[in-house]
């Protein structure tokens, strides 16, 4: 079975973390099928690239090509994006039409995240009639994002919507995007695959720090909402004592100017961004994690706290209250910083409550490589007795 992955994000040069996620998922599937990706980088019309470059790594039965295409900006707005999209897509047909040329054709195409890749997929399609599935991880769908599907463009929806229409199936990480995505494209049916955590890493600890440790990682953006931590942080410190928060991420200055005028400079620590090895060091250490999103997907942060045996509290947002039970943590409203508090007094209070090593083991046996690979491995020979691909 040869299966190529065409994917609109990706780890590169300009955002080592950009869909890492997605890369995880390769590395799953690669336990049952090797698969090549292939990923030109998105990095907007307004940066500049000087020279053309293909990065390809090889590892763990997975290939992949990192393409950078050249680009010189005019300074114009309008005529440098359509300057830029035009190489885009020119730049992907023109390596897809030598890949195959060169490895032959594949027996499927798996894509993650429509757009732009999507379009490649539709056009493979289309002149070699090799079938294509989707994941889609991306929480745009909602209204109350700021840049949401319907923000967008009518070329934007419509070649989407035409993505969706022609794929032979479709997978979501969660079923909250699933049903959100039947119901604006009617989708016949969706499959759910979580995200993956490595096991191998993630795992639970011996030791735990004396003090009682919550733990948060993100990209400390607007949809973390960092700041409604800080200032739930305040108010547990008029009400308990003995406890610290480790905050890993992106912080920015107005975070830790929110904390100092909140006195909690004691209390928290700020990391900066942490490997995924350095982010398992800390969970491992720590009693729970808190996450206060304002809206979310399936985030790979909660799977991988659960796998290290932490309770979570989080947000009952997206796919979140999927991968959390009243066995594994709680759900607060989002933006509800009361609530918030609420459940951090009471997760120090109630702590005995929680078996470490049952929450990892049951989060272990959900989203372990083996599980996740698997289930795409199975999509695929579903995909492929239903298509048979021409001769090229």
């Amino acid at each position: 079975m040869k299966v190529l992955w065409l994917v609109s994000w990706y780890p590169n040069q300009f955002n080592p973390f950009d869909g890492d996620f997605i890369e995880r998922h390769a590395k799953a599937v690669s336990q049952y099928s090797a698969i090549t990706v292939i990923h030109v980088v998105q990095y907007g019309p307004q940066i500049e690239v000087p020279r053309k470059k293909v990065e390809i790594k090889e590892a763990e039965n997975v290939k992949e090509y990192i393409i950078y295409f050249a680009f010189k900006r005019t300074g114009i707005p309008l005529l440098d994006k359509i300057i830029y999209n035009g190489k885009y897509y020119l730049t992907y047909s023109r390596f897809i039409r030598n890949y195959f040329k060169e490895a032959g054709l594949p027996d499927l195409v798996h894509v993650h995240v429509p757009m732009k890749s999507g379009v490649i997929a539709k056009w493979i399609k289309k002149k070699w009639n090799i079938p294509y599935i989707i994941s889609e991880h991306s929480s745009a769908y909602y209204k109350l994002i700021p840049d949401n599907y319907f923000n967008r463009s009518a070329y934007y929806r419509h070649t989407v919507s035409g993505i969706f229409k022609h794929a032979a199936k479709v997978t979501t990480v969660s079923a909250a995007l699933g049903k959100r995505l039947q119901e604006i494209f009617s989708l016949p049916s969706f499959l759910v695959i979580h995200n993956v955590a490595d096991t191998n890493v993630f795992f639970p600890g011996k030791n735990q720090s004396p003090v009682f440790r919550f733990f948060h990682a993100s990209t400390m953006n607007h949809p973390k909402n960092v700041e409604g931590i800080l200032y739930a942080l305040a108010g547990l410190s008029t009400q308990r004592g003995n406890w610290e928060c480790i905050l890993a991420g992106w912080e920015t200055p107005q975070l830790r100017q929110i904390a100092a005028s909140l006195g909690l400079d004691k209390m928290i620590k700020w990391t900066g961004v942490l490997t995924h090895e350095q982010v398992a060091m800390e969970m491992q250490y720590a009693h729970a994690l808190v996450m206060f999103s304002r809206y979310e997907n399936f985030p790979c942060v909660i799977i991988e706290a659960l796998c290290c045996g932490l309770p979570v509290i989080a947000t009952n947002v997206g796919g979140i209250p999927e991968a959390i039970s009243d066995s594994n943590g709680w759900l607060v409203p989002s933006e509800n910083e009361g609530d918030l508090l609420k459940a951090m007094i009471r997760m120090i209070d109630n702590y005995d409550a929680f078996n470490r090593y049952e929450i990892a083991k049951d989060a272990e046996n959900k989203y372990n490589y083996g599980v996740i690979g698997k289930q795409f491995y199975s999509l695929y020979q579903q995909v492929l007795t239903q298509t048979i691909p021409s001769a090229f």
